[in-house]
């Protein structure tokens, strides 16, 4: 989930055994999930459809089919985290921080009520993962590989944290003590997410490869702390993205439920998308090409107006052959781009700028025109016609 987060992708955790894992190189058994990415919520779906059945020869696979979907099928609340329990870390924090409120001001306009849980049940189930007695099965699952198969041929720090698992403190008696604490903070969990979905940030920030070097472990567990607590809980859940946190760093969230609930998780991304799409075409200003030459093209003296019209440079580019630019006598001089006829003998390439203008700049801009100038469309060498 934490790779889809970052690459603005759709990724699906199916409910634990949903899918046959026979085949799969263990991690770790009784937890392990094949998860997909796709870009479309309805390619997870179908997926998922195929996919998902008992298999008789996997000790692991569980009877689970899909509840069959429908759009009147939502959650009868969605649970946040307290905003005081979700902490963000990184280059970003703040960054991610206002990415995170965006999204809560979209999920409050779902119409579905909100309940603020803590945190705690997760974190706890979360720290289990690398910190508890399924680092041992890890370990009973790869020892052979790493000390035998393959030695040397596993990444230092992976072999580090699966060596953990002989850590003679991992007794008998610590494993039995962690499974019935395990099960009680299911039992609640369950309980918390009957008819519901709960939403987290898939990470609460990212880090440079630099920091990751220099301290892999933490950085790791950090971008793992609202995700690691998921297939322990035998929760299944979608992640997807949400509003970037900049322009180039995407911000993804995660939704959360109890297994056996894929429709709600899947039915309520599809009204989130569906809210954000509207939203964000209504956030979007209407835009249109406009070609310039002479004094409005960039380093020049009237640049400056398309910028004050929040106008974009797109590309440069050449007029069609009959074009010519002349030289007015005005006070300054400016020049004039004039359209002679179809004929190439009249005229010439005339280079030129593309500039985006939102359409509801267009008419101000053009307002402030000076007499005998004007504005109109213009073929370019290709063919295109702007505006």
């Amino acid at each position: 989930r934490v790779p889809t987060g970052l690459n603005r992708l759709i990724g699906l955790k199916p409910s634990f055994g949903a899918w046959p894992t026979k085949g799969v190189v263990p991690a770790c058994q009784s937890l392990d999930c094949v998860t997909l990415f796709t870009h479309e919520l309805d390619d997870a779906i179908l997926i998922d459809t195929i996919v998902r059945g008992i298999d008789k020869t996997d000790p692991w696979s569980r009877d689970i089919p899909r509840q069959l979907s429908s759009m009147s099928i939502l959650p009868n609340k969605i649970c946040l985290i307290s905003d005081s329990s979700i902490e963000f870390f990184g280059p970003y924090t703040t960054k991610y921080q206002l990415a995170w409120q965006k999204t809560i001001k979209r999920i409050q306009h779902l119409n579905i009520p909100i309940e603020y849980i803590d945190e705690h049940d997760f974190a706890e189930a979360a720290s289990m993962l690398y910190g508890g007695p399924w680092i041992v099965e890890r370990w009973s699952d790869l020892d052979e590989f790493v000390n035998h198969q393959q030695p040397n041929a596993i990444f230092p720090i992976t072999e580090n944290i699966l060596r953990s698992g002989t850590n003679r403190n991992y007794t008998a008696s610590f494993l039995f003590k962690t499974i019935h604490q395990l099960q009680k903070l299911k039992c609640r969990t369950h309980q918390q997410l009957e008819n519901a979905v709960l939403i987290m940030p898939t990470s609460g920030g990212t880090w440079t490869r630099e920091q990751v070097r220099q301290n892999p472990i933490q950085t790791n567990n950090d971008m793992g702390r609202y995700t690691n607590h998921c297939n322990l809980l035998d929760l299944c859940a979608i992640a997807i993205s949400s509003d970037d946190a900049t322009d180039d760093v995407p911000f993804g969230i995660t939704l959360f439920s109890k297994y056996n609930n894929e429709h709600l998780i899947s039915n309520l991304v599809d009204l989130f998308l569906k809210y954000q799409t509207m939203t964000t075409k209504t956030q979007q200003e209407i835009t249109t090409f406009v070609v310039v030459c002479g004094l409005h093209m960039r380093g020049l003296s009237l640049e400056k107006q398309m910028l004050e019209y929040r106008s974009k440079f797109i590309r440069e580019d050449e007029t069609a052959p009959f074009y010519k630019l002349y030289q007015l006598s005005t006070i300054p001089s400016k020049p004039a781009l004039v359209r002679t006829t179809k004929n190439i003998d009249e005229g010439t390439s005339i280079k030129v700028e593309v500039w985006e203008m939102p359409l509801s700049s267009f008419g101000a801009f053009t307002a402030q025109i000076p007499s005998p100038l004007s504005i109109g469309k213009v073929i370019l060498k290709h063919g295109s016609q702007i505006p």
